[in-house]
């Protein structure tokens, strides 16, 4: 069960359990293959690209010709400590509000699997802090389904 909360005007929160070991959860925020396996429904036809270092850069970007869905995301690795945690300075291409951040931290569950928490902070709005809350929401629950299936 994805599990969410807004601890300030600017920050969401949102967490799942998933049933796959911290090593092999990694990869799933960092790696193409393993991003395009749930990050954004499959219509989307998504282009994963990342350079997963500190300072290593990554674009998010649907085809949108299909699916008449085009959109993108950039932005640059922060901390990269695999098994457990990444961070990325996060931008919408097209948006010209400040950027934001996102941090996520993978540990083991006491109930088996890994505990997956998506911080994603420094948002310029409550609208934008919201969108995020239900986006991640989504993403982290085919995240949870994509692990249960492979």
């Amino acid at each position: 069960m994805v599990e969410s909360s807004l601890p300030d005007a600017s920050t969401a929160v949102v967490s799942v359990v998933v049933d796959a070991d911290p090593a092999d959860v990694f990869p799933m925020f960092t790696e193409p293959r393993g991003l395009a396996g749930w990050f954004w429904p499959a219509a989307f036809a998504a282009i994963y690209e990342t350079d997963p270092r500190a300072g290593g850069r990554f674009a998010f970007r649907t085809a949108g010709l299909a699916t008449g869905h085009n959109v993108a995301i950039r932005g640059i690795f922060g901390e990269v400590r695999k098994p457990r945690l990444v961070t990325y300075i996060w931008s919408w291409d097209g948006d010209s509000a400040p950027a934001s951040r996102v941090a996520v931290r993978l540990s083991p569950s006491d109930e088996g699997g890994t505990e997956v928490v998506v911080t994603h902070s420094h948002n310029p709005t409550e609208e934008q802090r919201d969108d995020h809350l239900k986006a991640w929401h989504d993403s982290l629950s085919r995240l949870a389904d994509h692990l249960a299936i492979g």
